[in-house]
């Protein structure tokens, strides 16, 4: 650990609120004032960071929130370019961009092994890693029960196979349809622009069959007789619903709200997707996802929010300590599952208990808790691992391969013409992870 901290010294921390006075009462309460403007993770801030503020008298903190996701990056990347360091800051899918770009400070290999490997390979370069994970989440594949039943299938007999779970969707598209929405069973987001939500739900299938999009570092990797294989798959799933439906659902709230009304019998979806579960009540499970002949097991983390010290800042050594110190403590990761639920801990210690673990009052029903269980082990136990680490152009990149995922699942693509998509977004990616911007 990092020597003793300084006196009269203030962090600059980036965080995912603006917390001005973190001595002001929080309270989840709609009338409480902080709240209001903080919401929970007012309360996450005074969770990690009070105590560790008692423990470190003369250190105070200026506690600010730069946005999320692409408009996070974009402010991190001014900020740098101006000379702004903070101390530490957060992220999900871009904290490779930076930790290749050489600005965070790594911490200590005895705090990152207590993490799985997949919450902080994001974070992980040359051996050393340069962030930990505050929350966390798996992907999983949400089952709706009763349409399972009514297909005719066995529920003691979840699909363990790629060929089963199509099999499954098929029967079910067959038996359940309405009026507005057609035959439908499984759904995931259709392709949407830049974002990189929709490959949070669909690369873990190309992860299990050897045909990852690109590794940590961001060398891609698209175009793989595999890489081919694993979208005729996801084709074959895609297509048990219409396009109507995967393009209107487009929201977890929607995709939520349908899956409890019996419309959607089978989607990926994370620890936040069991809060909508547990508005429905409704008879659900979770299952790691199937896999392919040959394949492995493999998930998507997803809601892995990363903090990390800066090299740059003016508090480096104290900032490692903040981070190490705050991010570890079992109280703060425990902090937003039981309260608004969405997130699961990343700590080991924490997911290893996931069959006995009490502190789910976020999720609102046995049920949702249930599924959390099984979004922890998967986290713990199911190959976990982040998107592939771009050095750069990312957003350019979700852009070009959410186009190609338009043609080739509204094409209804065959094996030919899906290697001749491949191959162009293979030269794509090549093209943007060298080029400056």
């Amino acid at each position: 650990m990092p020597s003793a901290a300084p006196e009269a010294a203030v962090l600059d921390v980036w965080f995912n609120t603006d917390i001005p006075d973190i001595n002001a009462e929080w309270a989840p309460n709609p009338d409480n004032e902080e709240f209001k403007k903080q919401w929970y993770f007012g309360g996450l801030g005074r969770a990690m960071f009070k105590p560790w503020l008692e423990k470190n008298p003369g250190v105070t903190m200026k506690i600010t929130s730069h946005s999320w996701d692409w408009d996070l990056r974009q402010n991190q990347l001014m900020a740098l370019a101006a000379g702004i360091y903070p101390d530490t800051t957060y992220g999900e899918a871009y904290v490779n961009e930076f930790v290749q770009l050489g600005v965070f400070a790594p911490v200590s290999d005895a705090s990152a092994q207590l993490f799985p490997e997949g919450t902080v390979r994001g974070a992980t370069s040359g051996g050393k890693v340069y962030g930990l994970p505050k929350s966390s989440g798996a992907d999983v594949l949400f089952i709706n029960l009763a349409l399972w039943d009514k297909a005719g299938l066995d529920r003691t007999k979840l699909p363990t196979t790629w060929e089963e779970l199509v099999t499954a969707s098929q029967a079910i598209s067959k038996i359940n349809s309405s009026d507005k929405w057609g035959n439908t069973c499984y759904y995931t987001y259709g392709p949407g622009g830049d974002s990189y939500g929709q490959a949070m739900r669909i690369l873990h299938w190309f992860n299990q069959n050897g045909a990852p999009l690109g590794d940590d570092t961001g060398v891609p990797s698209a175009n793989s007789d595999k890489s081919v294989e694993t979208w005729l798959f996801h084709n074959d799933l895609m297509w048990t619903s219409t396009e109507n439906l995967i393009n209107q659902a487009e929201s977890e709230s929607g995709s939520g709200k349908l899956f409890n009304d019996g419309v959607i019998a089978l989607k990926p979806g994370w620890n936040n997707d069991a809060t909508s579960v547990g508005e429905g009540n409704i008879d659900a499970t979770a299952i790691q996802f199937p896999t392919p002949p040959g394949g492995k097991p493999a998930t998507i983390v997803i809601g892995n929010d990363i903090h990390s010290p800066l090299k740059g800042g003016k508090n480096p050594d104290l900032a490692i300590k903040l981070i190490e110190e705050t991010v570890t403590n079992e109280d703060s990761q425990a902090f937003l599952a039981n309260n608004c639920g969405i997130w699961i801990p990343a700590l080991k210690s924490m997911l290893e208990k996931a069959e006995t673990y009490d502190k789910l009052a976020g999720y609102k029903t046995d049920g949702a808790k249930k599924i959390v269980k099984i979004t922890m082990n998967t986290l713990l136990t199911g190959n976990a691992g982040p998107l592939p680490g771009w050095p750069k152009n990312g957003s350019r990149i979700w852009a070009a391969w959410n186009d190609m995922y338009g043609r080739i699942w509204k094409g209804k693509l065959g094996k030919d013409d899906i290697k001749k998509e491949l191959d162009t977004l293979q030269t794509t990616l090549e093209g943007l992870v060298k080029k400056s911007g």
